[in-house]
């Protein structure tokens, strides 16, 4: 049997370095190869790829963001393997862990298993509570694992296998995230497959988590719980109910204290007191006791708020899924979803419509819950970086990066984009094939010297790759909402219109003799080709007339001081 490890990856290069480390030390026998699905980075591990390149057999593809579904459906479908194993880029993996899955498919053969996970002792405190919380049998980890049969075990995706012919038979994963593994799960059992706990086939999870993100993540596993319920009914579980009752029995047991009666209470109290206990001792220190009763604080009231929204929102007001909850949803650019829209108008059906009275009154109730486990999302400013050739806006954008501020570097992810494998079919279609390469990669200096000697050829390719640059700079903007201020950084972010994105722009300058001393010293070329490059550009008189800042850097001690009083600016307002 040959196994395909399949690892979506989305700005984690470091992760990656780990994991490859410990397959390294693998003592399985027989090859195996590993497939390294990119979803649309914007730090990538090609680099780190490449390192183990020696040591591993590794493919890596880079692909435009479509979630960690689709991405594992991608790398499947380019995978050698007859069985394929899935990992999340932040698991370290045992050495002998594909020695216990050859182990256990010989013994007992089944076309997708799933295995647990553990916390290393590397792990931080809060890492190793909060894995007390997702696996205790205390806990929903135990709800959603222990109460499951061993051989009716719906694996997750951090950890699973699943064989090529029950990958071809169901198609893989949906676009919904999360949620995908059990939807997954189900459809096999639908088509006969089966499914199976490999308790000997752990890995180490670090789950690259904080409290914050560890809220909306529980808070999504109970969004999507529901969605799951409405499209297969017959596999609904009480136990599915219980984070939601625990909340609403914690409410009740605090009013009931108003009028002198506090067993409820003491009933929680009693439980925090077995979660302290138990987590102590089962990781060696108080410590993480205490953190563990607020993770499964934090797990129950997450998942419980998440899950009464969904069902509210899914079961009583008949809302579709991909309306009530966009953001579990990813587009999806291989797998047919036929199957799950037909289950929305089966379900949909099904659902009378409520009186408008009734939603608003519900929803009085249900939002500020939501709130408590969702923060709430604040605009970006978008601030555009530009400058003429040798004007040293890479060197401005480097130190803006420096600070903390995340900045799109337009050259870089252009190049990105020009390799995906729709935009390469667009160019050779207007370019022709002898722009391609043998291993289907842009030969980029034959296209450079088309496009640079014909105007209308380069307004041409910039018609294909400037609008995928556009879309792929709005999920950038998605995955950076966090930040007040992000960095757009072009060099014609006029000529392009990019500017229209932006709320600010902020103009590198520099003398003219300056900028040309710099490109020689860069580049191998000529001073009449470099004149010639800054005449095709905009003057930088142009640029500053039509932009809010101007770094003059010519001293870049004093560049910086100029930078830091711009950003102290924009942060201020």
């Amino acid at each position: 049997m040959y196994f395909s490890i399949i690892i979506p990856v989305y700005n984690r290069p470091d992760e990656i370095n780990e994991l490859l480390e410990s397959l390294v030390q693998s003592t399985y026998k027989i090859n195996f190869e590993i497939v390294i699905v990119e979803d649309g980075s914007t730090i990538t591990c090609e680099n780190v790829v490449q390192k183990f390149s020696d040591l591993l057999s590794i493919s890596y593809y880079f692909k435009p963001n479509s979630g960690p579904g689709d991405s594992r459906n991608f790398g499947m479908k380019k995978a050698k393997g007859d069985y394929y194993i899935i990992f999340d880029s932040d698991c370290i993996i045992p050495k002998q862990y594909l020695s216990e899955v050859e182990k256990e498919l010989k013994f007992d053969y089944v076309d997708c298993f799933g295995g647990p996970d553990k916390a290393m002792e590397s792990f931080s405190n809060i890492q190793k509570a909060i894995n007390f919380a997702m696996t205790s049998f205390l806990t929903t980890g135990g709800i959603r694992g222990g109460s499951e049969k061993i051989d009716k075990f719906q694996p997750r995706s951090f950890n699973m296998g699943i064989s090529k012919k029950a990958f071809e038979a169901s198609k893989g994963y949906g676009n919904i995230h999360p949620g995908e593994d059990p939807d997954l799960s189900i459809r096999l059992w639908k088509l006969d497959f089966e499914t199976r706990l490999f308790p000997s086939a752990f890995v180490y999870h670090k789950r690259r988590i904080d409290w914050e993100k560890f809220s909306i993540q529980v808070s999504k596993f109970g969004k999507a719980r529901p969605i799951l319920n409405s499209w297969y009914p017959e596999y609904k579980k009480i136990t599915y109910w219980f984070p939601s009752i625990f909340i609403i029995g914690f409410v009740i047991s605090f009013a009931l204290v108003f009028v002198l009666l506090d067993w409820a209470l003491k009933m929680y109290f009693l439980y925090f007191i077995i979660l302290f206990v138990t987590s102590s001792i089962q990781n060696r220190s108080p410590v993480i006791g205490y953190l563990s009763i607020v993770a499964v604080c934090k797990q129950f009231f997450g998942y419980g708020i998440g899950f009464m929204t969904s069902f509210y929102k899914i079961s009583v007001l008949g809302k579709k899924p991909q309306e009530a909850f966009p953001e579990l949803f990813f587009k999806v650019t291989d797998v047919e979803d036929n199957f799950e829209r037909s289950m929305f108008n089966i379900n949909n059906k099904k659902n009378a419509p409520i009186h408008k009275s009734v939603e608003k009154a519900i929803d009085k109730i249900i939002n500020p819950l939501q709130k408590l486990v969702e923060p709430v999302a604040v605009k970006s400013k978008i601030i555009g970086l530009t400058g003429g050739i040798g004007s040293g806006k890479t060197a401005v954008a480097n130190y803006i990066q420096s600070k903390g501020i995340p900045v799109y570097i337009s050259d870089v992810e252009a190049k990105k984009v020009m390799d995906f494998p729709d935009i390469i079919s667009q160019i050779v279609a207007t370019f022709g094939t002898e722009i391609i390469e043998a291993n289907n990669t842009l030969n980029r200096d034959k296209l450079a010297s088309i496009v640079f000697n014909e105007p209308e050829k380069l307004k041409q390719l910039n018609a294909i790759v400037h609008p995928a640059v556009k879309k792929h700079f709005d999920f950038w903007i998605i995955e950076h909402n966090k930040f007040p201020v992000i960095i757009k950084e072009a060099a014609i972010l006029f000529e392009s219109g990019s500017y229209k994105d932006c709320d600010s722009i902020i103009t590198v300058s520099a003398p003219l003799e300056t900028r040309i001393q710099r490109v020689l010293e860069r580049d191998k070329t000529t001073r009449e080709k470099i004149i010639q490059r800054i005449n095709n550009q905009l003057s930088d008189e142009e640029r500053i007339e039509r932009s809010q800042f101007v770094v003059k850097n010519v001293n870049f001690d004093e560049t910086k001081i100029q930078i830091d009083e711009i950003l102290n600016s924009l942060k201020n307002k």
